[in-house]
């Protein structure tokens, strides 16, 4: 899930502005950050993704990421804010891909990567929720100008381009 992850960053900052996006949009791509940390380090574990996606390694990157939010600004609620984000890319994946549980437990997810269209689909309404939420953030006469219909459609292609994209090299390796 690539989109839906923004998505939920720019809801989440629809909820409460004062963690900064930035951080927000870091925290929904914080399990694929460290993925890509680890290829290019080298350091590739026996089980794909358990370092990085599994449900040990997504909470200890959420209380890494919460603990940051938390130094930056001394706010309980938005240090949350930033571990609930965080935390919700390993749902999000569950849909997209299949992801590692625990060590020694089983890969779960209902790999809709292999269905652009459903991915697509899904991708798409996670968006525009998050959107939907986010423009909420800006006064009413702003809701629905250039810039902010701007995020919805660019979010959009973008997921679009990537659907396209992965269906067309299905073979495509991450690491």
């Amino acid at each position: 899930m690539f989109g839906g992850h923004i998505g939920v960053a720019i809801g989440a900052f629809g909820l409460r502005q004062t963690v900064p996006l930035w951080l927000l949009i870091i925290a929904s791509q914080l399990p694929d950050w460290a993925d890509a940390t680890l290829c290019l380090a080298n350091a590739r574990p026996v089980v794909p993704g358990m370092l990085s996606h599994s449900v040990p390694a997504v909470i200890v990157l959420a209380g890494v990421a919460a603990a940051v939010a938390y130094a930056m600004s001394r706010d309980v609620a938005s240090s949350g804010l930033v571990a609930l984000v965080v935390a919700s890319h390993y749902v999000g994946d569950y849909f997209t891909g299949i992801k590692p549980t625990w060590p020694g437990g089983p890969m779960v997810g209902l790999e809709l990567y292999r269905q652009p269209a459903l991915d697509f689909l899904l991708e798409s309404a996670v968006i525009a929720l998050g959107w939907t939420i986010y423009r909420r953030s800006f006064p009413p006469e702003r809701r629905s100008s250039r810039e902010v219909v701007a995020v919805l459609v660019v979010l959009v292609m973008v997921q679009l381009a990537g659907d396209i994209f992965f269906s067309l090299a299905p073979g495509l390796k991450k690491c």
